[in-house]
């Protein structure tokens, strides 16, 4: 289990890093972590790295308050990358629950990024 993040002012970015088995409740607590660093800045775009997530246990509701926080923080793009479809699936329920922002889930890091920078 593991969530994990790096701001990165110089490009505007945060890239998050799921690894392993993330629950809901780690999902919750990493990103309320994030809105707490005080180098945080909610215009930033996202990068959410699923590539080394073995399963996500989030729920739906779970999903959507994560989707609903973040737009309320004023994060409006993000790029989702999933390997396996279970995880595939939960990230596009985010998209969904995230419809003021611009989101996209891919299946490989290099498409991820190069739509990111676009």
């Amino acid at each position: 289990m593991s969530t994990a993040y790096h701001i990165n002012p110089e490009v505007p970015c945060i890239i998050i890093r799921l690894e392993g088995i993330v629950t809901g409740d780690e999902l919750l607590t990493g990103q309320q972590q994030l809105f707490a660093d005080p180098q945080f800045v909610g215009s930033y775009a996202r990068l959410v790295d699923g590539t080394e997530l073995v399963h996500l246990e989030a729920s739906g509701d779970i999903m959507r308050r994560i989707a609903r926080a973040a737009v309320e923080k004023g994060l409006t793009r993000a790029a989702f990358v999933a390997h396996s479809d279970a995880v595939y699936g939960l990230m596009r329920m985010y998209e969904a629950y995230a419809v003021e922002s611009e989101c996209k889930v891919f299946r490989d890091m290099r498409s991820a990024v190069i739509w990111l920078a676009s």
